[in-house]
């Protein structure tokens, strides 16, 4: 009997063992570490600071409950010290049994406790795994300037509390801690601009000068270039353009070119006795040899003829010998046109010496 009674327990306890190692394993917790600020929140002079947890499967849900707990907090807060500033105001008016003003005060520190939280804003956040959910650890902190300031302007709309409490030294107390407020925030909302200014500074007294360019003379102005034209004589049907006069080995050579300016084929005659130069001195030279196109006159010859096509410019050249040393200009070309019974005269003509 004895040894069915054992058998029964070890039965029993080996089928408890295999329902337990039946089940699934407990999800494991992962707690981390509790934030120190969650556990001693700080605190300040300008600042309310209020901490919350929250749980959710979802993880933005999480924040958002435990920041809404954390304003919560801190809309306690506000209205604990609001009510101390209603008991200044009190104690200096003498009003604390007036029903019609406990009501119009009290309205107005609950409606700063319960809307005005504008301001506030998360110090501090943290995230961990707790089982399948996420806990939140928020850290929100108000300016205590801000609830002053709404706690002003409640007071400065309400003509009745205005009235009563302008004249106070809480309410100058209050206006001056508000006007504080204001000054901070705004140094704080410009941090970029007050930064740029001094790293300008910075910038500028640390960099060196600019070292000084070197001085460089002005330079003179270019005057244009005057595209020098060929002196053009014109005569009756004919036109001479005299390119150049060249000295060279007591030389000169005269170059032009003449044109038939009529519509019809025309005879040139020079007559070579009347093709003279005079020089600066008064030195007279006729020509020694005359070239027009490719005729060339010979020793002895009078004159010198060319048939001329209207358009075509024909090439002449005058060749004078024996020129003075001295010789640097001339003063006179003169060229005898035979059948036109005129005379081209140039003057003034500037030598090309080649020697």
């Amino acid at each position: 009997m004895k040894s069915s009674i054992i058998s029964v327990v070890i039965l029993i306890s080996f089928l408890l063992l295999n329902a337990c190692g039946g089940t699934k394993e407990l999800a494991k917790t992962e707690t981390g570490d509790i934030p120190e600020w969650y556990l001693n929140p700080p605190t300040a002079t300008d600042h309310i600071f209020a901490a919350a947890s929250s749980t959710s499967r979802d993880m933005d849900l999480a924040i958002t409950k435990a920041t809404t707990e954390a304003r919560a907090n801190i809309a306690r807060n506000i209205e604990v010290k609001i009510n101390s500033m209603q008991k200044k105001f009190e104690e200096e008016v003498g009003q604390g049994e007036n029903s019609e003003f406990l009501s119009q005060f009290t309205q107005a520190t609950k409606t700063i406790a319960s809307k005005e939280l504008t301001g506030s804003q998360i110090s501090q956040k943290k995230l961990i795994k707790d089982g399948s959910n996420w806990r939140a650890y928020v850290l929100v902190k108000y300016p205590i300037g801000a609830a002053q300031k709404a706690f002003l302007k409640k007071i400065s709309d309400n003509t009745n509390l205005y009235t009563r409490f302008r004249s106070t030294e809480a309410f100058k107390e209050l206006e001056n801690d508000v006007n504080k407020y204001e000054n901070i925030n705004q140094v704080t909302n410009h941090p970029v601009v007050e930064n740029k200014v001094a790293k300008e500074v910075v910038e500028e007294i640390a960099q060196p000068a600019p070292p000084v360019p070197p001085v460089v003379p002005p330079t003179p102005p270019v005057k244009p270039s005057i595209e020098k034209t060929n002196p053009v004589i014109s005569i009756d049907k004919f036109a001479f353009e005299l390119v150049s006069c060249k000295l060279e080995n007591k030389k000169i050579t005269a170059n032009l070119i003449i044109k038939n300016t009529t519509e019809n084929d025309l005879e040139l005659i020079i007559g070579l006795t009347d093709v003279k130069i005079f020089d600066e001195s008064g030195n007279e030279y006729t020509v020694s040899i005359a070239k027009l196109a490719n005729s060339a006159s010979k020793i002895g010859w009078s004159r010198l003829e060319k048939q001329t096509v209207p358009g075509i410019p024909t090439p002449a050249e005058f060749l004078f010998e024996n020129i003075s040393s001295k010789t640097t200009k001339i003063s006179l070309l003169t060229i005898y046109v035979v059948n036109g019974g005129q005379t081209v005269k140039f003057r003034d003509i500037d030598l090309i010496n080649v020697n």
